[in-house]
């Protein structure tokens, strides 16, 4: 039987919001959607249904900006079918779907627990949503980790050689400083970009990607040691929902030295004096030192986050 994929018009609301699922990954619930189709973060054109003989058996709604042309992010995928073959089909096929609609793939987001691992039912739902993550062109998957700190948690303290400063910097140094801190990197996004875009191309992308955050331009941080050197950077910035951490870096000939957890602090005093009541920040499962850094600061982990990309 022939399976269609379409966007989802106001009038099949109900139907779209029908949808739930058994399996320990993240999904949105009915009133999640409604509140946030009030800022206009999910939108009838970027919430997909398929269809079988006219009855829904599968969703996809994807999440972007308010003021955003595309989305950025598929939230939530679910299927309600039986077979597993089927299954991967469908969600391919919703993925495709909304990628036509949009002119751009956009990644696919999976949160899960922190001990997913562990849980052979999370195995299970992970491996499936992979296979048709890959199916559809997603080929890349980034297991993340996702990390918050609280006002009670107490300052990091800074280790390292010397005393720093902070200041800001204009659009043109932070292009050469995005430039300058992927040799080395070992953010997996980075790398791949990298080996696409090259270390310029990259830089240009990340620099118009983090000029779309919420927060405020004069918070990002530019550090300098003693001498005046610059050593690393660190953007404290905002999701659509907390303060974050959304970008900090060591210049390759510094690292090793505590930067990162200067850098950390600085951030963190930024948002301590806006009164936010929580930080957050992600980081690469496998990037270890940066793990520790936002360890050694007080954050802890509360999530995993699979990311499947082009």
């Amino acid at each position: 039987m022939t399976v269609t994929f379409r966007a989802s018009p106001p009038d099949d609301l109900e139907a779209l919001l029908a949808f739930s699922t058994s399996d320990p990954v993240s999904w949105i619930d009915a009133d999640r959607y409604r509140q946030e189709s009030v800022t206009r973060n999910y939108r009838p054109e970027w919430s997909f249904l398929a269809e079988r003989d006219g009855r829904p058996i599968g969703r996809a709604l994807w999440w972007g900006g308010s003021d955003a042309a595309k989305p950025s992010t598929l939230d939530d995928l679910i299927v309600d079918v039986s077979d597993d073959d089927e299954r991967v089909a469908v969600a391919a096929g919703l993925i495709r779907a909304g990628a036509e609609a949009f002119g751009t793939l956009p990644e696919w987001v999976v949160d899960v627990a922190v001990d997913w691992h562990d849980d052979p039912r999370a195995v299970a739902a992970v491996a499936w949503r992979e296979q048709a993550a890959r199916t559809a062109g997603l080929g890349r998957t980034t297991e993340r980790v996702s990390v918050a700190w609280e006002p009670g948690t107490g300052l990091p303290a800074a280790r390292t050689d010397g005393d720093l400063t902070f200041r800001t910097g204009d659009d043109a140094e932070f292009l050469d400083l995005f430039a300058r801190v992927t040799v080395g990197s070992l953010d997996a996004h980075t790398r791949a970009t990298v080996a696409e875009l090259g270390a310029h191309g990259t830089a240009a992308d990340d620099l118009e990607f983090y000029l779309t955050l919420p927060g405020r331009r004069q918070d990002w941080l530019v550090a300098e040691d003693a001498d005046g050197l610059v050593v690393g950077f660190v953007l404290a910035t905002r999701t659509a929902y907390d303060a974050a951490i959304s970008y900090i870096a060591v210049l390759p000939q510094h690292r090793g030295r505590g930067v990162v957890d200067a850098l950390l602090a600085a951030a963190l005093r930024v948002h301590g004096a806006a009164g936010e009541p929580r930080v957050v920040g992600t980081t690469d499962s496998e990037n270890v030192p940066m793990r520790r850094a936002f360890e050694r600061a007080g954050f802890t982990v509360t999530k995993r986050r699979i990311v499947f990309e082009a």
